[in-house]
């Protein structure tokens, strides 16, 4: 499966807007999306990580399978410094 090149921001956004749904997301933080040296088994080639603090076990199983999602179907452009995606 081909994946959509696209900008870390608009990455950021579909992330943030899925995790306001879980409702300690002020409480527990998620990095910033970060480009892999190369890409993973699956072919893709970023992630993001979560801040390890109480309750962070609670915010990666809501974020993870929407995260997993769309890993599966972008990749990460090589030039993030605009806002737009590809």
């Amino acid at each position: 499966m081909d994946r959509k090149i696209v900008k870390r921001k608009f990455l950021q956004k579909l992330i943030k807007d899925e995790y306001k749904k879980f409702k300690a997301h002020k409480k527990i933080k998620l990095s910033k999306i970060f480009r892999l040296d190369n890409p993973d088994d699956a072919g893709c080639n970023w992630s993001i990580s979560i801040v390890r603090e109480t309750g962070w076990e609670q915010a990666a199983d809501h974020i993870r399978p929407f995260i997993i999602s769309l890993r599966s179907s972008y990749a990460l452009s090589e030039d993030n410094h605009s806002d737009k995606s590809s």
